[in-house]
């Protein structure tokens, strides 16, 4: 391998070797001690060439520290590998599929970064450790091959499709840390009570959050009514005049006015954290600022609240705390809160049984051995009835991302094609890629598919749009500017989660998660993007949170 002389990049190349021989590693589903050894090996030779190629002076102390550090960074690349094992999946594929499907993006997109040189010195490394355990594996060859021909494949996009947005401006600030004005807030207090397990008392308790669950699904349809046809003929969300603000089926659309400031606070995956959910509206005391526009809108801007899905499963607090706190939110301020649909919010029923096709899902399992079928499926039918997005000025809001490029080739025509369920179930479960375009193929391995950075910005120009935010990726970070281009942005929003946070099981990876917030204030045609780390630990207090009193250990 031949390394570059900057530091910088030879240590990216390195780190593409390795996180591709160590995926390469996985795809027998035996990543055994020889192959283990074998990178590690590897590791240590492709050092000592990188110290010859820098040239003399390099010291074997210098060498060794190099090889230490690289076999590090073997561990950690192996370690986030695994943790794809626990990413939820579609009910049509296994988590080997979707595992698979990820190691093949990923080994994709290390390849698109060299020249062909490269690309075949990278997979000459791969032959050899093919073989590194004494047995080819067929499944190895398959990938390989596989590999090979995507790398290889030119797959057409219509540059000219790709065009900034005429106006306005986006700004990324520094994180901030606001502290609640208030400890508690009776909206909320009043709601923290869990389910029962006794079958008498659950059906004597769900009754009010049936009724709360029919008035939000009573609260939609009606805004859908007055709605619905808007969409209708309708190519750019600049089309929409200053002031427009409507529910079209399942897409929102907000077109603020430029003489008015607005805020708007954003929550992505809260997956049962209703520590995270309770925090973060009182740390941007969305409720105080709500109400006062609410009594005095002259003075005081008005505030929205953005909810990207996913309330439910892995945290204990699913529909009980986040859900339910959702539906309250929304029937208080239903012209000012958009909860959209995440894709845990997806229930079938089959052969009269209500059914969770994503896996895992604790929140259907919590309940299922107590609630009637009658709860499940009205559980079921507000998920169908939630929006699937919103168009907030040149922002679009929405759970997982783009469609398929066949599907979007095949079903957009405008943007009432948005409200198409074909599309608008692949933009609960896509992920971006770091590729410029990912091949339909590699498209299609997965429910939970890539897309590439060209792809998405030629999309967003169909839409007129300049900044996506979405949720559905467990990233540590919590936030992420994924795609941080001057004509389009995407960014990734995670809000559940924390290292000692009571609401999520003591083995869940998402204690890995510093979750985060973002608070977006508009005033003219210039968004300022806030992120801020929320404060889950202050609502693990059972002094502040009642659903943990007299349920913490200790």
């Amino acid at each position: 391998m031949k390394f570059s002389s900057d530091p910088c990049i030879a240590e990216s190349q390195m780190r593409a070797i390795i996180q591709h021989l160590a995926a390469f590693g996985y795809i027998d589903a035996d990543f055994d001690p020889a192959e283990r050894r074998f990178i590690r090996e590897h590791i240590g030779k492709l050092v000592e060439q990188r110290a010859h190629d820098v040239g003399g002076g390099v010291s074997r102390e210098i060498i060794r520290r190099w090889t230490q550090h690289f076999h590090e960074m073997l561990d950690e690349i192996d370690q986030r590998i695994q943790a794809l094992f626990a990413e939820p999946v579609s009910s049509n594929e296994t988590t080997e599929q979707f595992v698979l499907s990820r190691l093949k993006l990923g080994c994709f997109e290390l390849l698109k970064r060299f020249d062909e040189d490269g690309q075949r010195e990278i997979l000459a490394a791969v032959e050899r450790l093919m073989v590194a355990d004494g047995v080819v594996h067929p499944s190895e060859v398959r990938f390989r091959d596989e590999l090979l021909r995507l790398v290889t494949a030119t797959e057409e996009l219509d540059e000219a499709e790709i065009q900034p947005v005429a106006a306005g401006e986006v700004m990324i600030s520094e994180e901030q840390h606001p502290r609640p004005p208030f400890e508690d807030h009776e909206l909320l207090r009043r709601q923290e009570w869990d389910f029962s397990h006794d079958r008498v008392t659950f059906d004597r308790q769900s009754q009010s959050d049936m009724e709360l669950v029919h008035e939000v699904t009573a609260t939609l349809a009606r805004q859908q009514a007055a709605g619905a046809g808007r969409l209708a003929g309708a190519t750019s969300l600049s089309a929409f005049p200053p002031g427009a603000r409507f529910l079209d089926g399942h897409v929102a659309v907000v077109s603020p006015r430029a003489d008015q400031d607005c805020e708007l606070l954003v929550l992505g995956d809260l997956h049962g954290c209703y520590s995270c959910l309770k925090a973060a509206l009182l740390q941007a005391d969305f409720l105080g600022k709500a109400q006062a526009h609410l009594d005095d809108p002259r003075h005081h801007p008005p505030i929205y609240l953005v909810l990207l899905g996913d309330y439910i499963d892995r945290g204990r607090f699913g529909l009980t705390g986040t859900l339910r706190t959702a539906m309250q939110l929304y029937v208080k301020h239903p012209d000012f809160v958009f909860p959209l649909r995440g894709n845990h919010e997806y229930y079938v029923e089959l052969d009269g049984r209500v059914l969770a096709p994503v896996r895992p899902c604790e929140a259907l399992d919590s309940i299922s051995d107590v609630a009637g079928n009658e709860v499940l499926v009205t559980y079921m039918r507000l998920f169908e009835a939630l929006p699937n997005m919103l168009a907030f000025g040149d922002m679009l809001f929405v759970h997982g991302g783009i469609p398929r490029s066949d599907t979007l080739q095949a079903r957009f025509s405008g943007l009432a094609s948005l409200n198409d369920p074909e599309l608008r179930f692949e933009m609960l479960w896509s992920d971006p890629s770091e590729a410029d375009v990912v091949p339909r193929d590699l498209q299609q391995a997965s429910a939970r598919f890539p897309f590439g950075k060209r792809q998405f910005q030629q999309f967003m120009s169909r839409l007129g749009c300049r900044v996506m935010v979405r949720g559905h990726e467990r990233i540590t970070e919590g936030f992420l500017a994924t795609y941080d281009d001057a004509d389009h942005k995407l960014l990734t929003l995670f809000s559940a989660g924390g290292a000692q946070n009571h609401d999520l099981p003591p083995d869940s990876n998402y204690r890995e998660v510093r979750p985060m917030a973002l608070t977006i204030r508009r005033r003219a045609a210039v968004s300022t993007i806030t992120p801020f780390e929320i404060d889950y630990a202050r609502y693990n207090d059972p002094r502040y949170n009642a659903f943990f009193e007299d349920k913490l250990p200790g």
